[in-house]
């Protein structure tokens, strides 16, 4: 799995295989040996839950109720794009007060990230971390696993 940490805060996304997927589906307990090698996360317990996400379904703020929050899309039926890429997309916010007014994306956090939900997609945050998720278009699915430590 290729890693990329999208700001200072530790905010890590990637893709997970076909294999992985197929493992992790009927035991989420596989999670932590998929999050990124020598990641503090790896040695926490998790908890998790499978979510559907049908058409018309969307999240507003939520917020992690540990230290870390991930999301493994497991699986997305997605229709051809009619020029939105945001349909069932996880949307991270910095919730304090006044981040939203920061002119540098990155200090102290950043201006919102969104993350498309394909198949296999891994995001990994810190728990402090505020996000929704956006309106699924109608004929489109996902299947998500979300977890957190304690």
């Amino acid at each position: 799995m290729s890693v990329t940490a999208l700001w200072p805060t530790p905010v890590h996304t990637g893709l997970l295989s076909e294999d992985d997927l197929t493992r992790l589906t009927p035991d989420p307990a596989l999670l932590a040996g998929l999050l990124p090698e020598h990641h503090r996360a790896r040695d926490l317990a998790w908890s998790s839950r499978i979510e559907t996400w049908d058409e018309g379904f969307h999240a507003a703020l939520r917020h992690g109720t540990g230290e870390w929050f991930a999301l493994v899309v497991l699986g997305a039926r997605v229709r051809e794009r009619s020029g939105s890429e945001a349909s069932g997309a996880l949307v991270l916010h910095d919730p304090r007060a006044g981040a939203a007014n920061v002119a540098l994306p990155g200090l102290p956090w950043g201006r919102p990230i969104t993350v498309p939900t394909i198949t296999g997609t891994l995001v990994l945050v810190p728990g402090w971390l505020a996000w929704q998720i956006a309106p699924v278009h109608a004929d489109e699915q996902r299947t998500v696993l979300t977890a957190n430590t304690p």
